[in-house]
């Protein structure tokens, strides 16, 4: 046994070192992307070179592709995207400042966007398509199966910033008469649950919210006992219109990885996982930081054009401001 665990732990590590390196190969010691990576990711897009350009960008995390997205040049990113097409990672959108996933979006048609749309996660699809004009909604959502269609709907006529917009509607729910070895039998077999889960929410013919049970208390349960012997009551389960920073303050105060989310009625509608979370607190704090350099809403990625439109008005009305206050010193010299 312990020649195994030494054999599995060698593998474990010959395994992570392509990772590693490959990571190492990206970002340089200031963190940020090499210029020798993106030299040869401009050089396969000058050459239309798409072989090169997918084993380049193929082992990268959507968080690191979203580095190298923000680092090209506005026609690199367009034509990256163009050269990848399916085999491009729509959910690296999610990792880059608006005004770079608008240039991107808006250069796509919305057939592209409405097949990538099916392959994501439903929090990331509303978060591409929330920025879009209503008319583009409207077609791409036409694309897409029924089902589909009605979640991201639901989540898109919640108002922004709101715990509704930022859940997934991807959940696993069970009702309380199934026993532990049903619950069971029922992730194994089913096709269409999510990729990651933590905990398996319990609810009644009308959908509403009865509790919940984790996966470790599965695992411990015998398959006899019954669902509702072992579940716990939902204390934090958060309403779909609860504002984004406050449904932060939930998770930070009582140590949440994820939370049901619920309609005026109780009925479950979503859940609200960790990373969603610690996007918000990243954005807010963004924002907050924003504001006090008295900048608003302005991106790092914004044009000079956009910078100089939002900042001139206010610069006039300082400069104005300005005079005044001298002419009323200058009457009293």
């Amino acid at each position: 046994m312990r020649e195994a665990l030494v054999e599995g732990q060698d593998r474990q590590t010959t395994d992570a070192a392509p990772a590693e390196e490959h990571h190492a190969d990206i970002y340089g010691e200031d963190g940020a992307v090499r210029a020798s990576f993106l030299a040869q990711i401009g050089a396969a897009i000058a050459d239309r070179d798409t072989i090169t350009l997918k084993r380049e960008v193929d082992d990268l995390h959507q968080s690191e592709l979203g580095d190298v997205l923000e680092a090209l040049h506005p026609e690199q990113r367009r034509a990256l995207v163009e050269l990848l097409g399916s085999d491009f990672d729509f959910s690296a959108l999610t990792e880059v400042d608006e005004a770079i996933r608008m240039d991107i979006v808006d250069n796509l048609p919305n057939e592209q966007i409405a097949q990538a749309v099916q392959e994501l996660d439903s929090d990331d699809a509303v978060y591409i398509l929330e920025d879009l004009e209503k008319e583009d909604q409207d077609e791409i959502l036409s694309q897409l199966p029924f089902t589909e269609r009605i979640r991201l709907r639901r989540a898109l006529d919640y108002p922004e910033e709101t715990a509704g917009r930022r859940m997934q509607t991807e959940f696993v729910a069970v009702p309380p008469f199934w026993t532990i070895g049903q619950t069971i039998d029922y992730m194994r077999e089913d096709k269409n649950l999510p990729e990651r889960f933590s905990q398996i929410f319990v609810i009644d013919p009308s959908f509403k919210l009865l509790g919940a049970i984790e996966l470790d208390q599965i695992l411990r349960t015998r398959r006899a006992v019954k669902v509702e012997e072992v579940m716990h009551e939902t204390l934090h389960a958060i309403p779909a219109t609860m504002d984004q920073e406050e449904a932060a303050r939930e998770f930070e105060q009582y140590n949440l990885l994820s939370a049901a989310v619920v309609d005026e009625n109780g009925r479950l509608v979503g859940v609200l996982t960790i990373d969603d979370v610690v996007d918000v607190i990243q954005e807010e704090a963004e924002e907050d930081l924003l504001r006090m350099g008295g900048v608003g809403d302005e991106e790092l990625s914004d044009t000079v054009l956009a910078t100089s439109r939002s900042r001139v008005p206010w610069l006039l009305v300082n400069l104005l401001t300005a005079f005044l206050a001298a002419s009323v010193i200058g009457l009293f010299d």
